[in-house]
């Protein structure tokens, strides 16, 4: 499983669902194997063989997690009130991050999709994703956002995109997010990370210098493997380095996954 997540979140879709595959002849109620085989066919446009994997992992675990993916490859497979059904199902049973992301997908259903972003500076195009994924934001709010995201991007020399992604599925752009575990603001800092970089997690380009910087020191630690750096990012460093990879952790697995994946689709690959 571990070389078929590496091979994944490497970009090699052809090399991880083979391998994938192979774990699930001998372990065929892995669910966590049946929907990262659903996402290397998802991420390689192989709609058809994704749906049925992540149909395989749904019958064993109807959770919002699994049944999120599976409404994603219903859209885009074109199977639009499929899509429907299960995306309004996981949006009633979900909260958190799993419930903006559905709530996204419906979004794109109805046709309003966020445009493909590239790495320099347009800010209208940043602008606009930012919207969609908060309408309810005040122009003065997206102003702030955008700029603190490509001025720190460029500061730091991360990825604007990746930080776009890891905002959208840590908050959805809610400047006022909290989690019940007490994260705060745009990119969910928690109370002593907020404290380690003096920022104030309510002001939102303090959050966002905040959540780039320690971006930046998670990919330093993990040789620009924006994967770990990820990883690092919601479960901490120590969980990394303990496991050699992206741990166990469900949570952990989703995030890197669900992250990953917005960024991917916010870069057009």
């Amino acid at each position: 499983m571990q070389a078929a997540r590496q091979a994944y979140l490497a970009g090699r879709y052809a090399e991880a669902a083979p391998l994938l595959r192979s774990h699930l002849r001998s372990a065929p109620r892995d669910t966590a194997a049946w929907v990262w085989l659903g996402a290397s066919h998802y991420a390689a446009g192989e709609v058809r063989p994704a749906i049925w994997a992540f149909e395989s992992a749904a019958i064993l675990d109807p959770s919002p997690e699994v049944l999120l993916w599976l409404g994603a490859a219903y859209a885009r497979g074109g199977r639009s009130a499929d899509a429907e059904r299960v995306l309004q199902r996981v949006r009633r049973a979900a909260r958190g991050q799993v419930a903006i992301i559905a709530g996204y997908w419906l979004r794109s259903l109805r046709g309003q999709r966020a445009p493909v972003l590239d790495a320099g500076d347009e800010f209208d195009r940043y602008a606009y994703v930012v919207r969609w994924y908060n309408p309810s934001l005040s122009t003065t709010h997206v102003e702030i956002i955008v700029r603190s995201v490509l001025g720190y991007a460029r500061m730091y020399e991360v990825d604007p995109r990746l930080i776009m992604a890891l905002i959208a599925i840590e908050s959805g752009f809610d400047t006022r997010a909290r989690s019940s575990a007490g994260a705060m603001g745009l990119g969910q800092l928690m109370p002593e990370t907020a404290r380690s970089l003096s920022v104030d997690p309510w002001d939102p380009a303090a959050n966002i210098y905040g959540t780039v910087r320690y971006l930046r020191l998670q990919l330093d630690r993990f040789g620009g493997n924006k994967a770990l750096a990820l990883a690092a990012y919601n479960a901490g460093r120590g969980a990394v380095m303990r496991y050699g990879g992206i741990p166990p952790y469900r949570e952990t697995q989703w995030y890197v996954l669900n992250v990953m994946a917005l960024f991917g689709r916010l870069s057009g690959s």
